[in-house]
Order: C-alpha cells, then sequence, then structure tokens
C-alpha cells in the first residue's frame, strides 16, 4: 500500500499550462500544492497534441501583454521576433520535446508542489448548502483510491471536468446548435529540402505562407480524387525553430464530444487517417519526396469542451473592443479564432483598440461555489470569446491567476474566493513580472 499525503493547501486538477502555472503560482507563494494528472506524463495539449506556434501575447505596438510564467516557458519568443507578423520575421514555434523538459525542470524546483500522474478524480463531495468542495475521490493508475482534501480546488482541465463532477453549471457549443470547434491530428514531418521551395526560407512568415501555398495545390488534387474526407480548403503548417521540421495543424474532425471517450476515440482514428491522407499529398512536391512523417500526435487536439458558468461570462464584444474590467488578474492578445464546427476554414478576426483585452477574476470563479476556481479554457465565456483565450499564452496567464488567487485566500483566511480583492491578486502578479492593469493592493506576505 503507497503512503501518500492526502492533505494539502491547494489541488490543481489536470496538467497542462493552466494547471501548471497555477500550481507555481501557488507554490512559489509557499503554499502546499498537489497537481493531479490523469495521463501517464503532465503536458496537456501544448505536448501530447503540439500546434508548433506561439500564439500571439503581444499588443498591436509589440509590447508583450503575457509576461509571467508564459516568458519562463517560451524566453525564444522574448527576443526573436517582435511580434508583429512582419514578412520576414520569424515564426515564433516551439519544440514539444523541449516544453516538456521546461515544465518538468520548474516543477521539480518547488519544494512545496507535489505531482501525481495516471491519478483519476472519480468523484467530488461537496456541502452544497456552504458552496464548497470537501475532497476528491482519486483513483492511481495502480488502483488505489485516495480521498484528497483541500483549502482550495482549481479546475485546470481543458474541459471542466472537476466542475462537472461537482455539479457546477457548464456550458457546451455554439449557441445556435451546440456545435463544438473541429478538433484536429497534428503531425511532424522531416527530411525535405527546402531549395526546392519557391521561398526556402520557411521559417520566416512569408515563408510559411508560402509553403502553404504550394502545399495546398496537392492537398487540393487529393480532395479532388476524393483522397480524403478532411473539409479543410487549405494547408496550415509551421515551421519547427531548428528548421528541420514542419508541424501540420492541418486535419479537421467533425463532431467531436470530449466529454465522450468513444467520441474522441473515434476522432482519433479519422484524424490520424486524415494526417496519413494528407503527408501522401504533400510527398507529391518535389521538396517533400524524400520527407517522412516523424511523428503523429498522441492525442486528439480538441479545441473546445465545458465552459463553466462563473460569476461573469466574457463575451466576443468584451474581447474585440479590448474591454478593460476592474477585477482584471489577466490579459489575452489572440484573435478570435473559430474553427468552424461544420469542417470549414478558420475565422479570425483581431481585437479592437490596442489589441488585447482584460480576463475579470470573476470569470475564474464558479458560480455558486466559495473554493472552486477555474484555471484553463474552461473559464466562463462564449463560444466566440473562448476561441481567443483558449491558447497557451491565454491560458498560461488565466492559470497563474487563478493560482495566486488561491494562496492569497489561504494568505488571508478568505472563507470565499471572492473575498480576495483583485486588487491584491495583481500586486502579486506584478512583483512576480506578470503584465497588469489597474490600482494594486500591497500584500505583506511573510
Amino acid at each position: 500500500m503507497t503512503t501518500r499525503d492526502t492533505k494539502y493547501d491547494i489541488v490543481v486538477v489536470g496538467a497542462g499550462v493552466g494547471g501548471i502555472c497555477a500550481a507555481l503560482a501557488a507554490a512559489r507563494l509557499r503554499r502546499k500544492v498537489l497537481l493531479l494528472e490523469e495521463s501517464k506524463e503532465i503536458g496537456g495539449t501544448g505536448v501530447h497534441s503540439a500546434v508548433s506556434l506561439i500564439c500571439s501575447f503581444r499588443d498591436k505596438d509589440g509590447r508583450p501583454i503575457n509576461t509571467g510564467i508564459h516568458r519562463e516557458l517560451f524566453p525564444q519568443a522574448y527576443t526573436a521576433c517582435k511580434g508583429l507578423f512582419d514578412a520576414e520575421e520569424t515564426v515564433p514555434t516551439y519544440d514539444e520535446k523541449e516544453l516538456k523538459r521546461t515544465y518538468e525542470h520548474l516543477l521539480k524546483a518547488e519544494p512545496l508542489l507535489t505531482v501525481w500522474t495516471d491519478s483519476r478524480v472519480t468523484g467530488v463531495r461537496a456541502d452544497s448548502s456552504s458552496g464548497k468542495i470537501l475532497d476528491l475521490d482519486v483513483v492511481s493508475g495502480e488502483g488505489e483510491d485516495f480521498a484528497v482534501r483541500a483549502d482550495f480546488f482549481l479546475d485546470a482541465t481543458a474541459d471542466g471536468n472537476l466542475s462537472a463532477l461537482a455539479g457546477a453549471d457548464f456550458q457546451m457549443g455554439r449557441e445556435e446548435d451546440g456545435k463544438l470547434q473541429t478538433a484536429t491530428v497534428t503531425f511532424k514531418m522531416i527530411g525535405f529540402d527546402p531549395s526546392k521551395l519557391q521561398n526556402p526560407r520557411f521559417t520566416t512568415w512569408s515563408g510559411i505562407h508560402s509553403l502553404r501555398k504550394e502545399l495546398t495545390v496537392y492537398y487540393q488534387q487529393l480532395k479532388d480524387e476524393g483522397g480524403t474526407r478532411n473539409p479543410r480548403p487549405s494547408v496550415l503548417c509551421f515551421p519547427y525553430p531548428d528548421g528541420r521540421g514542419v508541424l501540420f495543424n492541418s486535419t479537421a474532425i467533425t463532431d467531436v464530444d470530449p466529454t465522450s471517450a468513444e467520441s474522441v476515440a473515434a476522432g482519433m482514428r479519422e484524424g490520424t487517417e486524415q494526417a496519413l491522407q494528407l503527408a501522401s499529398a504533400v510527398k507529391r512536391h518535389p521538396a517533400f519526396a524524400e520527407a517522412e512523417v516523424e511523428f503523429i500526435a498522441p492525442k486528439l487536439g480538441v479545441r473546445e469542451g465545458r465552459r463553466v458558468i462563473g460569476d461573469y461570462m466574457l463575451t466576443a464584444d468584451d474581447c474585440l473592443n479590448a474591454r478593460k474590467f476592474d477585477d482584471m488578474v489577466a490579459a489575452c492578445a489572440y484573435s478570435l479564432d473559430i474553427h468552424d464546427p461544420l469542417g470549414g476554414g478558420a475565422k479570425l478576426v483581431k481585437i479592437g483598440g490596442p489589441g488585447y483585452y482584460h480576463i475579470p477574476y470573476r470569470s475564474l470563479i464558479a458560480k455558486g461555489w466559495k473554493n472552486l476556481l477555474l484555471s484553463s479554457r474552461c473559464i466562463s465565456g462564449t463560444h466566440e470569446a473562448h476561441s481567443s483565450y483558449r491558447v497557451m499564452s491565454g491560458v498560461s496567464a488565466i492559470g497563474e491567476a487563478a493560482g495566486t488567487a488561491a494562496a492569497l485566500a489561504i494568505w488571508s483566511k478568505a472563507d470565499d474566493a471572492r473575498d480576495v480583492p483583485a486588487a491584491r491578486i495583481r500586486y502579486v502578479l506584478q512583483a512576480g513580472g506578470q503584465f497588469v492593469e489597474g490600482n494594486v493592493e500591497k500584500v505583506p506576505l511573510k
């Protein structure tokens, strides 16, 4: 029988970028933190369904507005480019293996942070009258059961799994029909010859746009021949930082329900088939004649799941109009990016004004719950707003804010997460290097 400590200050469920940033933020504030992950390895979508691109984290003038733990994850993106998408600027990308090593290094550096992988939350005990989660039923990969207690619980699952188990209200899909953005299976190709491309400098924005156009010709031939069910109209791909690989984020699987294991498995089968079909079309290009598929992502890339109802629901208008909130605790500069639920292409709409918007603390608090915070893409927002903040830049800021808020709640002996002033959260975030706007309230942490 394994002996495990089952009482913590904070339990974070889900070890993707939001959960990792939340756990790090709380542990650095000297809270005893448990990070739970259902899979055998940490990393989430950014590692196991990699897309290569470091999505925009700068305002319209190139100023970073995600400057906290996100900078520790992707330091190269803060020095290699200005983020203005100039034709000859290098495309900001990452290697998923390196990202996983960075995650592991940062987590191991925190003595108050414990990580359990291969550990699934099977039940939640809650007191509905007080609006509090009491403890979690956790089953390890070896089949051992644990009742894990904490003062605050953070839902860092991409699909709001913890909140749903607790009985929190949520929405899924777009308002008119409940349909979700398409899912994807990404894959990497190596061994190609850039000298045979129209623009060999494929690591630049002009070069990658040129490569996509060239490859789309062969992909369209495949579609005309009836060689694929992939509904995407064109090829989407990104270079690896070392210039030796290309990551294809160019499959589209409709009607995937991420809360159904059967649906996810079927989506993975369809996506893998589409990936292999697309790779065969790409190899028709002279530059890729000798290329090979180095890997197909081991997990289905799901863009959208549950959106937990919070005290405030962020809207498309809030994002596009660059709305500012008094209880701002995070910011996002990524466009609204909706991958057509029916299988068409993606529609990107840029953020107006300064090029970024505020994410309010109220959107991180599950409505009706005092000790349940949202620290991933499952925060409270509409289908359209979610399409923007769902990327790693936005989610990292959300996670860092949620972890900070939970730690401050315990420090101040707050009964309710709402009792922690946003100005106090901003003070601590700012002290840690994160971008914030609004007044701050000094916290004399000991």
